[in-house]
């Protein structure tokens, strides 16, 4: 039987439009797991592991809510899953026991045709936040985008206001994640990841993710880090202090480690 979980290789692209243009694109790696594929895929490929321990690792607690529950379970307390046939998982796994997700995303998928998101966002600051998008537009085969307003901290260098757009390519063989930032009808800042499919075999992980583990979440941190620096330091952007989350959407504020959890 053929697995939906995927290792996919491609960039991510980030690029600042305004007050002070900045960009940069990176090689990334990223996967898209089948969440009812997770034990079998645990079994069948010895590098990866499902809460336990592997070359690379998905915990059911590094997600959503980071309770007891596994991660359809949660999800389904979020957005249930009555007509969806699979739910993927678009993340980095941990690597030797190490990840940093800037942002996952949880695809509802009836078939080929994607019915609703939730994008689950994480900040340097140890706070996570959730997006569920539900009312989505298909703009073409196997395209969708939405729009959402934007209500969670997560760089210094811009304030809360502004709208995201999102965009969602999910082919067999290619997957692309849009998010763009609009402030008072203006573009501000444009984001994406895309990648092309690779077998999740023990074989396509060290030729892909092994051979360039900088490109995985692995490196999450020291971008961020080395970006940050040269936004302050080279481009004078000002500082946007970390206000303390109000939104029901919230699942850990770091400040407040015991949160409701989001439900719609």
């Amino acid at each position: 039987m053929t697995l939906r979980s995927q290792l996919h290789r491609g960039k991510v692209v980030h690029e600042r439009i305004g007050p002070t243009p900045h960009a940069f694109t990176y090689p990334a790696t990223f996967f898209s797991f089948d969440l009812g594929e997770l034990p079998k895929l645990s079994e069948q490929v010895s590098l990866f592991g499902y809460n336990q321990f592997r070359t690379l690792t998905v915990n059911d607690r590094d997600y959503l809510n980071s309770n007891d529950k596994t991660i359809a379970q949660q999800l389904d307390e979020i957005i249930p899953s009555e007509t969806a046939t699979h739910t993927l998982l678009i993340t980095s796994p941990r690597y030797f026991g190490y990840a940093f997700n800037p942002v996952n995303f949880h695809l509802r998928m009836q078939g080929d045709q994607l019915l609703a998101v939730v994008a689950e966002v994480n900040n340097t600051f140890g706070d996570r936040h959730i997006y569920p998008l539900t009312e989505l537009n298909q703009t073409a085969d196997h395209c969708w985008t939405t729009t959402c307003p934007k209500d969670f901290h997560v760089s210094p260098f811009n304030n809360m206001g502004g709208d995201y757009h999102f965009t969602f390519r999910i082919e067999a063989d290619e997957i692309y994640l849009g998010v763009n930032l609009y402030r008072d009808g203006e573009y501000v800042l444009k984001t994406w990841i895309q990648g092309n499919a690779k077998p999740l075999t023990n074989v396509g992980i060290l030729r892909h993710a092994l051979v360039h583990p900088f490109d995985t979440a692995l490196n999450s941190i020291p971008r961020i880090t080395w970006q940050a620096a040269q936004l302050y330091y080279k481009k004078k952007l000002a500082i946007h202090t970390r206000p303390a989350p109000e939104s029901s959407h919230t699942l850990i504020d770091r400040d407040h480690r015991e949160k409701t959890r989001a439900v719609i």
